[in-house]
């Protein structure tokens, strides 16, 4: 799940934070919280911002973009494309690097205004969004983790290994049972 901060300019009141909350749930939004001044909300994919001013707007309330968000905005999208299962890694490839250079910002920055915003590290959003997209690869498909270990930008299926113990609890071949029962499940249901 993705968490999107939006900046609300013209919230001034209760009434205001109650007007917003009833425009984002008429957008089937999960909101996880309103104050004055922003929204955080919660989905599977980051949500259009231009349709929630939209709305706001003829209620009198305006989306701010500041500069960090953009850089947060960018930097998730592009995980998301680095992350996708799709993309092909250079030798020795270094996501610092490629960041700056796609955003022609020093990484420094980049990692700065992320943690300001999110109050996680760069890297540490990076693992666990690549680790959420593993856990799908091994219940939806029938990859091996060696090539899911590749395809996502890991050195090896030890560094997979390591890195879903530490941010799961599990290993990787949890995940994998669990497409084994799902489609246990499933084959019982369709005999019945």
């Amino acid at each position: 799940m993705q968490v999107q901060k939006i900046v609300i300019k013209g919230m001034v009141c209760e009434r205001c934070i109650s007007s917003v909350t009833d425009e984002l749930l008429k957008l089937d939004v999960q909101v996880m919280e309103v104050s004055l001044g922003q929204v955080i909300l919660q989905a599977p994919f980051l949500i259009d911002e231009a349709l929630i001013g939209e709305r706001l707007r003829p209620l009198g309330f305006t989306l701010l973009s500041d500069k960090r968000s953009k850089v947060v905005k960018d930097v998730k999208a592009l995980i998301s494309e680095m992350y996708s299962g799709h993309f092909d890694f250079a030798d020795h490839f270094r996501f610092s690097a490629f960041l700056a250079s796609r955003m022609n910002m020093s990484y420094d920055k980049i990692s700065n205004d992320f943690y300001a915003l999110e109050k996680t590290s760069l890297e540490q959003f990076s693992i666990s969004f690549r680790i959420d997209k593993i856990k799908e690869e091994l219940v939806y498909t029938n990859k091996s983790l060696a090539d899911i270990a590749v395809a996502f930008g890991f050195s090896s299926v030890a560094h997979v290994s390591k890195q879903f113990k530490t941010h799961t609890g599990l290993n990787p071949s949890y995940f994998r049972k669990l497409k084994t029962s799902k489609e246990a499940t499933q084959a019982s249901l369709s005999k019945a």
